[in-house]
């Protein structure tokens, strides 16, 4: 029995480093969990070694990118992003193809994809979801 790939921790932020996160990735899973935190924290399940993500600081926003799209077809298993956020956090999203799950949070919301299955809760104001095919089940009381 295959057990499940360990959980490596990619990137974790000084209290008020980040203000905005900007997710840049050819495919994957990725979860958005917002609570009452001042850090950012990213995490990566999967075939982490072909993954060949960066995750760097540039004034005060977290740019989180990918590797190629060769490496994307040389995975092994999908990848898994987790991101634990603070409430506020706005969050940028541009991918090829993902599954993302949203669980809170206030802060904008933007996403654009090709091909996207997007589900959860999120309690921003503003909330923008673009793709050619797919599902959108995220709720937006706010909205």
């Amino acid at each position: 029995m295959q057990s499940d790939p360990p959980i490596v921790e990619v990137f974790e932020s000084q209290p008020g480093q980040v203000r905005r996160v900007d997710i840049n990735i050819v495919g994957g899973n990725i979860r958005l969990i917002a609570s009452r935190r001042d850090t950012v924290a990213v995490r990566a399940k999967g075939d982490t070694a072909t993954l060949g993500a960066k995750a760097h600081v540039a004034g005060d926003v977290l740019h989180i990118g990918s590797s190629s799209v060769w490496r994307y077809f040389r995975q092994s298993a999908r990848i898994d992003l987790i991101l634990d956020l603070p409430d506020d956090m706005d969050v940028d999203i541009k991918v090829f193809g993902a599954d993302v799950v949203v669980d809170g949070g206030t802060g904008r919301l933007h996403v654009k994809s090709v091909a996207l299955s997007i589900e959860g809760t999120t309690y921003s104001r503003d909330v923008q979801v673009k793709f050619r095919v797919g599902s959108n089940d995220l709720v937006t009381p706010n909205c």
